[in-house]
C-alpha cells in the first residue's frame, strides 16, 4: 500500500511541478501592442554614464554578438542602422529555435526579428518586433501573431497551451528573455530584473558561447559550505543571481579575460582590500584546479593578501571600466576604494569578499606564496621595465568555487 501511495505522491509532484513550470508561458506571457508581437523592456544603468559612453558601450555589444565570424553561416544577423546622433541601434536576427534534436530527428525553426536598441541618459530601450518563423512545415513564412498570442496559442480557458503552437510560443519567451537579459547583464554585471514578461529567464548565461554545460542553483547548496570555511554568519542569500559551475567549466579564453583586468580582493572582514590585475593564469595543482597571480611587491594588496587565507578574483564587464581602473590608480594604505569604487560587496561562504557587480567571480584560498627571485628569471631581457620596483609575488590558490552569473 505504502508503495502504491508513494507512486501517487511523485505522479502529484510532477503534475505540479509542471504546472508551476507552464504558468509563466500562459496568459500575459506574450506581449501585444495594437495586435503586433512586441517584447520590450527599459534597462536602467545602475552606474552612472553618459549617453555617449552608453551608445558606444551597445555599439560594441552588437558588433560583437552579430560579428558574421560568430553567426552560423546560413544565418544572417547583422547591424542595420547604427547612428550616434541619434543614439539609436537596429539589427536584423535570425536564430534557430531547436525543438528537439537526436540521431534521427531534427525538428527546428528559424527565428528572424528585428533588435532595436534606443539609448537614454542611463538606460537603453531594447525593443523586439517583427518576429517570423521559417518551419520545416509550412512553406511559408509566418509571423508571430500567427503562432504565439494567447488568442493562438492558449486553449479557451487560457490554462493550458495549445499543442504544436505550445513549442513556438515556450521557446520564443525562453529565448527573447534570454536576449535582454544578456543586454542588461551586459551593462548592469547581473539582472536588474523586470523582464518583458511574467517569465523567469531560466539560463542567463549563454552556454553556445561559454561552453558552461551543467550548473548548481545555489539554492541547491548546504550550509555546509560555510561551516566548512568556519565563517560564523554567512549565508548564501547574497549570492542571489549566481550559479556554481566546476573548475573546468570556466568560461572564455583566460588570457582575454585578464586583458580586460580583473579585481583581487582579500583581507579579512572590516580590512578588505581590493586591486586591478592583468598578469595570471589558471592551471592544476597537486590535483586541485588553481589560479595563479602576480602583485607588485609595493602594493599594500600584497602585505592584506599575506595575512590572509582566503581571497576572491572577479571579472567585470566593460561598463565598470570607471570603477576597476579606480581601484587601480589609488592605494588602500589610506583610501576606502571599495567605498570609492561604488561596487556593491558581497560576502562568499569562506568569508571573503567579492562584489555583485561581477559576472564571474573565482572564490580561492591560499596555498603557495613566493617571491621571485632574481636568479629564477631566466628571459633577462623582460627584467627591464618590470622589476624597477622589485620582483612579482606569485601567489597560487585552489579554485573553492566558481559563481557566474
Amino acid at each position: 500500500m505504502n508503495k502504491y501511495l508513494l507512486i501517487v505522491l511523485c505522479l502529484v509532484i510532477s503534475i505540479f511541478a509542471n504546472a508551476q513550470e507552464n504558468a509563466k508561458y500562459l496568459a500575459g506571457a506574450v506581449p501585444e501592442v495594437g495586435n503586433k508581437v512586441i517584447f520590450s523592456k527599459e534597462i536602467k544603468v545602475k552606474n552612472p554614464i553618459s549617453k555617449t559612453a552608453l551608445f558606444d558601450l551597445m555599439d560594441k555589444w552588437a558588433k560583437d554578438k552579430y560579428d558574421p565570424s560568430r553567426v552560423e553561416k546560413d544565418l544572417n544577423s547583422r547591424i542595420l542602422l547604427s547612428n550616434k546622433e541619434e543614439s539609436s541601434i537596429a539589427c536584423g536576427v535570425e536564430q534557430y529555435l531547436v525543438f528537439k534534436k537526436n540521431a534521427f530527428v531534427l525538428d527546428r525553426a528559424k527565428m528572424s526579428y528585428q533588435l532595436l536598441l534606443a539609448i537614454e541618459d542611463g538606460q537603453c530601450d531594447v525593443t523586439i518586433r517583427n518576429i517570423r518563423y521559417d518551419y520545416s512545415d509550412s512553406k511559408e513564412i509566418v509571423p508571430a501573431e500567427e503562432m504565439i498570442t494567447d488568442k493562438v496559442a492558449l486553449n479557451k480557458n487560457g490554462d493550458k497551451l495549445n499543442r504544436y503552437y505550445d513549442k513556438f510560443r515556450t521557446y520564443t519567451v525562453d529565448s527573447l528573455n534570454a536576449v535582454m537579459n544578456e543586454i542588461d547583464t551586459y551593462l548592469n554585471g547581473t539582472s536588474t530584473g523586470g523582464a518583458v514578461a511574467a517569465v523567469t529567464v531560466s539560463q542567463p548565461v549563454d552556454r553556445s558561447t561559454t561552453g558552461v554545460e551543467s550548473a548548481t542553483p545555489i539554492t541547491s547548496m548546504t550550509n555546509s559550505v560555510a561551516q566548512a570555511a568556519n565563517i560564523v554568519g554567512t549565508t548564501l542569500e547574497s549570492l542571489s543571481g549566481y550559479k556554481n559551475v566546476p573548475a573546468d567549466k570556466i568560461p572564455g579564453n583566460y588570457i582575454k579575460l585578464l586583458n580586460d583586468w580583473t579585481l583581487v580582493t582579500s583581507g579579512a572582514s572590516g580590512q578588505e582590500n581590493v586591486m586591478t590585475a592583468s598578469w595570471g593564469g589558471l592551471g592544476v595543482l597537486w590535483e586541485k584546479p588553481v589560479t595563479i597571480c602576480f602583485l607588485n611587491p609595493t602594493r599594500y594588496s600584497v602585505q592584506v593578501m599575506d595575512k590572509g587565507e582566503y581571497y576572491t578574483i572577479s571579472f567585470y564587464t566593460e561598463a565598470y571600466k570607471d570603477a576597476l581602473k579606480y581601484c587601480g590608480s589609488v592605494s588602500g594604505r589610506n583610501t576606502d576604494k571599495i567605498k570609492g569604487s561604488g561596487l556593491t560587496p558581497i560576502k562568499m561562504p569562506s568569508g571573503s569578499t567579492a562584489f555583485a557587480e561581477a559576472w564571474m567571480i573565482l572564490e580561492c584560498r591560499k596555498i603557495v606564496s613566493q617571491q621571485i627571485q632574481p636568479n629564477a628569471v631566466h628571459a633577462k631581457d623582460l627584467e627591464e621595465g618590470w622589476t624597477k620596483d622589485g620582483f612579482h609575488k606569485m601567489y597560487i590558490g585552489e579554485i573553492l568555487n566558481v559563481w557566474i552569473k
